[in-house]
């Protein structure tokens, strides 16, 4: 007869096992790797042979120096037609008056977004004079304009080219994952070596850099129209084309304007980040500070690209979106205070005020449209009455527009032959840059400052940073090929399992061994210290209104900035060196994991609370033992995101003393050596590509074995 204790003994390893075997099985490799690297007793790399028989960097050379001539000529005649196109732009819009731009620019905003946003692009406009970075700004803008002009019509027709054919689409998505997986960085290698330094080969690297969401937005927009519409088009004799044209497309229009706002957003991204390759703008003053460690120059540059990223994303955003409308059924155009303070009654007299001003403005654009309307419609009504009709309704439709037109050509005639506008009067120009670095001045040299910032310092460099890039280097890299593969093939299969190995065999035959080593140490921790952090504060915001409200406008500000800005702040705080690489890296990865921590736990059920509270568990219960075990899968989407993220700053992070595979890249830019430059960016591609899909095939796992997919 079975003894009871033993009964009770397996039952409960067999209770424990489905729910820890990632621990233990963690453990267990833990134990293991710790006895190898404890035998092996020292930096481990690839074998000397291998290495010498994969010359991948001299082969790259030997093939830039064949092929330059024959490209060359092709792409200095592109360079050339971009850059005249580019310096056109630019030259308009520094040489015009400054009046006339910002009338320019803030328009859309006023239009889209109402007097609250238009009130806001007033302000940033005005920033960039008052700051005196508008010929900067201008330059920055002439970028962005080209580079979105090329990826919208390049995209959007990419995009409905893969809605109407399942082969195209096939082809396409795997190329757009793989362009989504590469740090934005990576794109300014090839341009710089095809084009060279300067507004070529940034616009080249923006507009690949830039495709794939609107690419993707835009097929999906046309492929979620219901089939019965198109099906209702051919009934009434429309072709494919007319189906396509007058009822998809204009149905997808939101899908593709969204596209259009997560491209302008990449762009910009992109255009600040290409002054390392001679690309002029904002981007240029930021590098030059900390270059020189004028902490205040770069600051002023940094405001001015997170003003002009907060005001285009915002204005591009109201323009996909629907107006609203309040309750009598009337647009509402703006919301000058929050909607808090309006049950106050001389809030709403303010308001109500304003709106009549607002929509006097807007009735007065209206008779200056229906006077311009009227010419052309009576000489076209002379032959037909229906056409001038139908034309006399489109330009009232487009009232604002016009009237915009004409207040804009209006201004341009009196700048062309009057003397009325005066420059920007220097005495309104203001600089923050000599206090900003007259207080750093004062800040470095504080004893509790510099106690502190070192503390930090020493606590990650000796805590985590060094221990674990010890510990990565020392094992022997068999048994780190083997680790991964065993990952893979575990959590994804041998098409994971082989693309794991095949991406490690190419990184240590380049010699990229020890540096890609260095890179996963500095992402691990960065991603490690974003879990710590940021899954309490996504709890925290999940349970709590107040604190989400708090986070919100700081996370949408976060995400909204270029990653170039990131180190500023750092750079400030800490100097240089690779600790500051790691607290930027931070910074930059940690939004969507609290984001992600958040919804996962929001979306879930509300009767988990009452069935949980119903069995006597306590809220903390609850959320250890029911909450966070279902959020897992939304969890790990953060996480994946924040490896991703973290394995794009680290290209960047060199500039304030980051190592890794992202110094190669640097070094080999700076001494024009394309084999270099691509092997290391390679070596990111393919890390990025293995911690992607590793990540999450594992979430799969995760929510199918939850019944989530």
């Amino acid at each position: 007869m079975r003894d009871p204790e033993s009964s009770s003994r397996d039952t409960l390893t067999s209770g424990l096992w489905p729910d820890y075997r990632h621990w233990f099985t963690g453990a267990v490799v833990l134990l293991i790797s710790l006895v190898i690297w404890k035998i092996q007793g020292g930096e481990t790399v690839f074998p000397e042979s291998w290495i010498s028989a994969f010359p991948f960097a001299d082969k790259v050379n030997e093939f830039d120096k064949w092929m330059r001539p024959v490209l060359q000529p092709t792409t200095r005649a592109l360079g050339a037609g971009v850059t005249w196109f580019y310096e056109y732009i630019v030259d308009l819009l520094i040489f015009t008056q400054w009046q006339i731009v910002l009338v320019v620019l803030v328009l859309p905003a006023f239009a889209y977004g109402g007097l609250r946003l238009g009130l806001f692009a007033v302000a940033v406009v005005g920033s960039w004079l008052v700051l005196d970075m508008w010929d900067a700004a201008m330059e920055t803008l002439s970028l962005m304009c080209i580079s979105i002009a090329f990826s919208a019509i390049v995209g959007i027709a990419l995009g409905i080219a893969a809605s109407q054919s399942d082969r195209l689409e096939m082809i396409t998505k795997p190329i757009l994952d793989t362009m989504q997986t590469l740090p934005a960085y990576i794109y300014l290698i090839p341009a710089f070596f095809l084009f060279g330094l300067g507004a070529p080969g940034a616009i080249l690297a923006t507009v690949i850099y830039a495709l794939p969401p609107i690419v993707r937005l835009t097929n999906l927009g046309i492929r979620q129209v219901p089939v019965g519409i198109g099906e209702a088009a051919t009934s009434f004799g429309a072709t494919t084309i007319q189906s396509l044209t007058k009822v998809k497309i204009p149905l997808a229009v939101p899908a593709i304007k969204l596209g259009v706002n997560q491209t302008v957003m990449m762009a910009l991204a992109l255009v600040v980040l290409a002054t390392f390759i001679g690309a002029p703008g904002l981007g240029e003053i930021v590098l030059r500070g900390m270059q020189r460690l004028n902490v205040g120059k770069a600051l002023e540059g940094g405001l001015a690209i997170v003003l002009m990223a907060i005001l285009l994303d915002r204005v591009t955003y109201a323009m996909g979106r629907d107006p609203q409308r309040t309750d009598q059924g009337r647009v509402q155009i703006f919301h000058l205070f929050p909607q808090s303070l309006e049950t106050f009654r001389l809030i709403r007299y303010i308001e109500s005020l304003i709106d009549l001003v607002w929509r006097q403005i807007g009735n007065a654009g209206r008779a200056v449209t229906q006077l311009i309307a009227l010419l052309p419609c009576a000489l076209v009504r002379a032959y037909d009455a229906d056409m001038g009709i139908k034309i006399h309704k489109l330009l009232l439709r487009h009232a604002f527009l016009i009237a915009s037109l004409v207040l804009i050509s209006m201004m341009l005639l009196l700048d062309a032959y009057t003397d009325v506008f005066a420059n920007f009067p220097k005495a309104w120009e203001h600089r923050f840059r000599t206090p900003v670095n007259q207080y750093m001045d004062v800040l470095v040299t504080n004893e509790t400052f510099y106690a502190i910032t070192t503390g930090i310092k020493k606590g990650l460099y000796f805590g985590l940073i060094n221990p674990l890039n010890t510990f990565l280097k020392g094992l022997p890299w068999w048994y780190t090929c083997l680790l991964f593969v065993g990952v893979a093939y575990l959590v994804s299969g041998r098409a994971l399992a082989l693309i794991t190995f095949v991406g490690l065999l190419f990184i240590g035959a380049t010699d990229l061994w020890a540096f890609s080593m260095i890179t996963l140490s500095t992402v691990t921790v960065s991603v490690l210290i974003c879990f710590v952090v940021g899954v309490p504060l996504g709890i925290m915001a999940a349970y709590s209104r107040a604190i989400d409200g708090i986070l919100k406008p700081i996370l949408d500000t976060m995400q909204t900035m270029p990653v170039f800005v990131y180190l500023v702040p750092v750079i400030m705080l800490f100097g240089g060196g690779q600790i500051p690489a790691v607290i930027a890296t931070v910074i930059y990865a940690i939004p969507p994991l609290i984001r992600c921590t958040t919804l996962g736990i929001r979306e879930l059920p509300e009767e988990i609370d009452e069935v949980s509270h119903s069995f006597g568990a306590s809220v903390i219960q609850t959320l250890m033992k029911v909450k966070i075990p279902m959020a897992i899968p939304a969890i790990m989407i953060g996480v994946n995101q924040g490896i991703m993220m973290a394995l794009a700053m680290e290209v960047i992070t060199p500039l304030i003393g980051g190592k890794g595979l992202g110094l190669e890249v640097f070094i080999g830019m700076s001494t024009a050596s394309i084999g270099v430059s691509l092997q290391a960016g390679l070596g990111i591609v393919l890390l990025a590509i293995i911690l992607d899909r590793i990540s999450q095939a594992w979430t799969k796992t995760q929510r199918e074995a939850m019944g989530l997919s």
